[in-house]
């Protein structure tokens, strides 16, 4: 899975189901030496501290965990706390 940019889609898997989402901004994460931050606008109810997969086109999954939720409207901003696979 390559590093997203802004606008890109996402496929998010959570325990609710797939939902799609809206990459808005990509950030390093300072707390992890390969990680990143994605910032996403998404439907669906997500908790910190969830754990949800981020399906690439290919099938292949990576794990991530939701760092925030700001609620706004129907859709929500999620961060999303990941490290891409080299």
């Amino acid at each position: 899975m390559k590093r997203p940019k802004v606008d890109d889609s996402l496929t998010l898997l959570a325990g609710f189901g797939k939902t799609e989402a809206i990459c808005i901004d990509v950030l390093d994460n300072p707390a992890t030496e390969e990680g990143i931050l994605l910032k996403v606008m998404t439907r669906g109810s997500f908790e910190e501290g969830q754990q949800v997969w981020i399906l690439d086109r290919d099938g292949s999954k990576v794990g991530a965990a939701v760092e925030n939720v700001s609620k706004q409207t129907i859709d929500s901003e999620v961060t999303l706390s990941t490290v891409l696979p080299a």
